[in-house]
């Protein structure tokens, strides 16, 4: 198992494409290369690149020939070139739209590995291939939500995250809880990292709890590595764990939930999926109703209050409750609001 996993190329080096631009740029810079080099810096076996080597001598033309003394390959003819690479329309905008993302990324945990994987994919462009992303800017624009929490910090603590989950080491953490508004004490098993509107999140297995819990990485205050390894649980799944809730915010029970939209805010509704078990009933004023089992009413609660007017908790009664009760201290706060400027 383990040479299988040694062997095996990122899908990056295995396309073939990119192997024959990588090639023939270090034919044309000279640098002789040969079959063993070849396959370690491409992370291929050597009959991959022999193969390469064949389909551009006998499928392209390539002038290629082996000179014994520098122990490597070179062109006998400085004329060749390969076929243009053409990017498609879809392929362009991919292309600025990575770039777009490396600089919303500055200063954040990805921006190296977002940085990384855009000089290889601009790499294997021939010089005759050029992108304006200046134009495609003008056509073109998207939102990325800045980064939640202190960048230096949160890029330290991910990192040393991103090594326990490898190392499968466990880790305490010193944890700022904003609903408790106290400071806690935990060793934790950690599993996986996610981002989410702005924020990053560790999933992790609590020994203190002895439960899987959602930790924001921003609240992290202090981390130690503990030199403690762990023994992953087999029986827990990512997506099982994740699928209950409508974003990040987990809880105990899965509860099914009905929200009436009015006409108004129904024509967006039916546009997305908000969720995996959703259904949607149209009713015959034109208003709409959601319905979803769901965990973490908490986060669904916040949902239902941006839309404000526009949304009804039908059920469970405890959220339609929780709702009301926000609503009418929002009604009180903007009342003594009202009251207050007329004083003014």
């Amino acid at each position: 198992m383990a040479v299988a996993e040694k062997t095996k190329a990122p899908a990056f080096h295995r396309a073939r494409f990119a192997r024959i631009y990588y090639l023939d740029h270090q034919l044309r810079a000279g640098k002789y290369p040969n079959v063993p080099k070849l396959a370690r810096e491409l992370e291929v076996q050597s009959r991959t690149v022999e193969r390469d080597l064949e389909h551009m001598r006998d499928r392209l033309g390539a002038p290629i020939a082996y000179d014994h003394q520098r122990k490597g390959f070179y062109y006998t003819s400085d004329s060749f070139r390969l076929p243009p690479l053409r990017l498609t329309e879809g392929e362009m905008v991919a292309l600025f739209l990575g770039q777009k993302l490396l600089s919303q990324c500055a200063g954040t945990p990805m921006e190296e590995p977002v940085r990384s994987a855009f000089e290889k994919v601009c790499t294997l462009l021939p010089a005759g291939i050029s992108v304006d992303f200046g134009t495609l800017e003008q056509a073109i624009s998207f939102n990325v939500e800045p980064l939640r929490g202190d960048e230096r910090q949160v890029a330290e603590i991910y990192h040393r995250l991103a090594g326990a989950i490898q190392d499968k080491t466990t880790v305490w953490i010193r944890y700022y809880s904003v609903t408790r508004n106290a400071f806690s004490e935990r060793h934790v098993d950690p599993y996986h990292l996610r981002y989410f509107q702005g924020a990053w999140y560790l999933i992790a297995y609590c020994q203190w709890r002895k439960k899987f819990r959602v930790f924001a990485i921003d609240r992290i205050h202090e981390l130690r590595e503990t030199g403690e390894t762990f023994i992953p649980k087999l029986d827990f799944s990512l997506q099982d764990f994740l699928g209950g809730s409508l974003g990040i915010e987990v809880g105990e029970h899965p509860q099914e939930v009905a929200i009436r939209f009015d006409s108004h805010q129904a024509r967006w509704i039916r546009e997305r999926q908000w969720h995996s078990s959703q259904t949607l009933e149209p009713q015959p004023d034109g208003s709409l109703i959601l319905r979803m089992t769901v965990s973490g009413l908490g986060e669904v609660k916040r949902w239902v209050l941006s839309f404000g007017s526009h949304a009804e908790v039908l059920s469970p009664e405890t959220l339609r409750e929780e709702v009301s009760q926000e609503l009418k201290k929002a009604m009180i706060f903007y009342s003594l609001s009202q009251n207050s400027c007329s004083v003014i």
